[in-house]
């Protein structure tokens, strides 16, 4: 059998759309085990948690702002050491019924500078990752998410869907999603 130079490179795009799409399912299917494990993992960072009403929020977050741990109101700031070096994470959550259901986190290194390899959201990326997989005890995978038509680290611990993907020049964001809101697409 001969196979023509034309036959190549069509087996190769073939090869690519079914490992994309592969990829794709491998998400959902991730969701999925997650939702029907009937695990409900909803404790988030610093106290706060999936289902915290809105009233709770803002008295938990006015504490701590007058204790010094975190800054602002509106969108809170809060610096820690845990990484390689410093970095500071502004959130503010998504409230659904006037509970958390989504906690985005804008993260950077303050010594975040175009000369600083070690501190570019790449390294970031994989910090995270780390500490995140640590804290939380989560296997993180590289798939791709259709929703932001790019690929994440993603952990997926029951209803807790923990994203992480390099979202600017110099940030990343890691993105805490309660699937029992955002999963179900049926």
């Amino acid at each position: 059998m001969r196979i023509s130079w034309f036959t190549v490179p069509l087996l190769f795009i073939g090869f690519v759309v079914m490992n994309a799409c592969s990829s794709d399912n491998n998400y959902d299917q991730m969701v999925q085990r997650g939702l029907q494990s009937g695990v409900q993992n909803d404790s988030l960072f610093l106290g706060y948690y999936f289902g915290m009403s809105s009233d709770d929020f803002h008295s938990h977050s006015w504490e701590m702002n007058q204790q010094g741990i975190i800054t602002g109101l509106v969108t809170i700031s809060y610096s820690f050491d845990d990484l390689e070096g410093s970095a500071t994470m502004e959130f503010f959550p998504t409230f659904n019924d006037g509970k958390i259901v989504r906690m985005p986190v804008n993260i950077e290194y303050d010594a975040w500078a175009p000369w600083n390899q070690q501190y570019w959201p790449e390294q970031l990326v994989e910090d995270l990752t780390e500490y995140y997989g640590e804290l939380y005890g989560a296997e993180f995978r590289s798939v791709y998410v259709p929703e932001i038509e790019r690929y994440a680290q993603v952990a997926i611990q029951g209803n807790r869907e923990i994203r992480i993907y390099r979202n600017s020049e110099s940030g990343v964001l890691a993105d805490f999603i309660d699937l029992n809101e955002f999963g179900n697409k049926e």
